[in-house]
């Protein structure tokens, strides 16, 4: 199943066109919203043994589904107090209809007017529900939620936290801050998944994310751009079995270009980590000095070696040797910055009829308008830095909106670009993006991206296609990341335990045929 990925401005047009055209009743996508909250709720209750729930409710619609997951509660035999943000005859629409239930149940909510009493109210052991902000905020948080999520974080201790939605203070379009956010155990997200669960801090504040279905129709889903999240079952859709028939050329031959003599430790890893992932031959074109490196960490990968302490225009010729059976290759891990290397890569490009991989510093000698001197597939794979400089784009643009941004780049160059990051995405030059949602803190180490481009270039070779090669390619470089935490911790991995778990983890997606 393919789940989609929204902006905040985009959920809230897939919801207007869901109410005002299609005429659902927003009463019951709020009943429902309110009940999945509930469960969330009621379930850590029975797990960890908690008779208490306190439920924060704004005024907007978050506070409406706050007051049907009270409702719920109460019902269950939960003891539920609820604090709200306004008097109850001052909710409007479906919220204030909710509000009115909740009423009548019994409860009686507390009007937090002096935030200071609020103190006196919370409660250690319980779960509290924050249902203050939801993705209409665009702006800083002021005023009474201000203060409230002040003292909530302040007082704080172990209780178990669910946010609705997301957490509030959170920007839902890029994951920033916009107040003190009140971090999340659980955040149960309605209908589909906003961009800002999965970017910047909101990946960190959001906890486990529990989506519910609120059945939008496609045609209300259509008011959304094409983002996707990149699950599982993606992944396992695009791969291709191992052929039982299989000979090392049939398995594909991978060249990787770059190193220098002062780095030749990237390029050794993005070969390691081809070989690794499956190709069945992998050869390093490199300058002087670095095989002796390559071949000290593994002999299998064969070296081309130039004369020159960097790759130049010289080097053209080996190349040429080498392109008739090369099925996919990558240009830039430690490569160096020389006016040397970069006419090597300039001139590669303009002859280029081999799918390519261009990484670092294969990135930092060319611009957008050289994409175009070839016509072979390509895939991008910058971090921020390098992106912003390649497309020439103001860093606060990818900061306030990074999807938007990241597409409107792959759709102006014609170009696959995977954006890494603490979490990466994948642009196509037809609009889709897919957000990578696995991966591990470990993974911010030297040489990481090193071992993507290896394995990105790997599955190019093997006959995935670009688009296949980089979202898997993505997915089984973030899983090696976090088997790797697993075994070594986030502090203590470095990019060779990348390589070392890429096939245990591969090995879970194999079939021969």
């Amino acid at each position: 199943m393919t789940y989609r990925v929204v902006s905040s401005e985009e959920a809230g047009q897939i919801d207007r066109y869901t109410l005002e055209t299609e005429g659902k009743d927003g009463k019951i996508l709020m009943k429902k919203a309110g009940i999945s909250v509930a469960d969330s709720v009621f379930e850590i209750c029975q797990t960890q043994h908690i008779s208490r729930c306190q439920i924060f409710c704004g005024k907007g619609n978050n506070g409406g589904d706050g007051a049907v997951a009270a409702r719920e509660l109460h019902l269950k035999g939960i003891t539920v107090d609820v604090f709200i943000t306004a008097e109850p005859e001052n909710y409007t629409g479906d919220a204030a209809w909710h509000v009115k239930k909740m009423l009548q149940t019994g409860i009686k909510p507390h009007i937090i007017k002096d935030v200071d009493i609020l103190k006196n109210y919370l409660s250690t052991d319980s779960v509290w529900v924050d249902a203050l902000l939801g993705t209409g905020l665009r702006n800083a948080v002021r005023g009474i939620t201000l203060s409230i999520l002040k003292i909530l974080n302040d007082k704080h201790r172990n209780q178990p936290i669910v946010a609705v939605d997301l957490p509030s203070g959170l920007d839902g379009t890029n994951g920033h801050t916009l107040g003190p956010v009140l971090r999340a155990d659980k955040t149960v997200t309605m209908g589909f998944y906003k961009t800002g669960l999965f970017l910047h801090e909101g990946k960190f504040l959001s906890g486990d994310i529990l989506l519910t279905d609120l059945d939008y129709s496609e045609k209300a889903m259509e008011h959304a751009a094409p983002t996707f999240l990149c699950t599982d079952a993606v992944i396992r859709s695009m791969m291709l079995p191992v052929r039982g028939t299989d000979h090392k050329y049939s398995r594909g031959q991978v060249v990787c270009i770059g190193g220098h003599k002062e780095m030749p430790g990237a390029i050794t890893l993005a070969a390691l980590s081809a070989l690794r992932a499956g190709a069945g031959m992998v050869r390093a074109l490199v300058p002087k000095g670095v095989s002796q490196v390559i071949h000290h960490q593994a002999p299998e990968i064969l070296c081309h070696t130039g004369q020159m302490e960097y790759v130049s225009a010289d080097d053209i010729h080996l190349w040429d040797t080498l392109k008739m059976r090369t099925k996919a290759v990558l240009i830039g891990p430690g490569l160096g910055r020389h006016k040397e290397t970069e006419h090597f890569v300039r001139n590669i490009l303009r002859e280029l009829d081999t799918p390519a991989v261009l990484d670092a510093d294969a990135l930092n000698s060319i611009h957008l308008n050289d994409l175009r001197l070839t016509e072979a597939p390509l895939i991008l794979t910058p971090h921020a830095g390098e992106f912003l400089r390649l497309t020439s784009i103001p860093e606060k643009d990818l900061q306030s909106d990074p999807v938007n941004t990241l597409r409107n780049a792959a759709q102006k160059s014609g170009k696959i670009i995977h954006l890494k990051g603490s979490t990466s995405m994948s642009a196509f030059p037809d609009g889709r993006i897919y957000i990578h949602p696995y991966n591990s803190p470990g993974m911010a180490t030297a040489g990481s991206g090193d071992v993507l481009g290896g394995i990105i270039t790997s599955l190019l070779a093997q006959g995935f296609s670009p688009e296949a090669a980089t979202l898997c390619g993505s997915h089984f470089h973030g899983l090696a990341g976090i088997k790797a935490a697993h075994m070594k911790g986030c502090r203590g991995m470095i990019a060779g335990d990348l390589i070392h778990s890429l096939p245990e983890v591969m090995k879970d997606y194999e079939t021969i045929e």
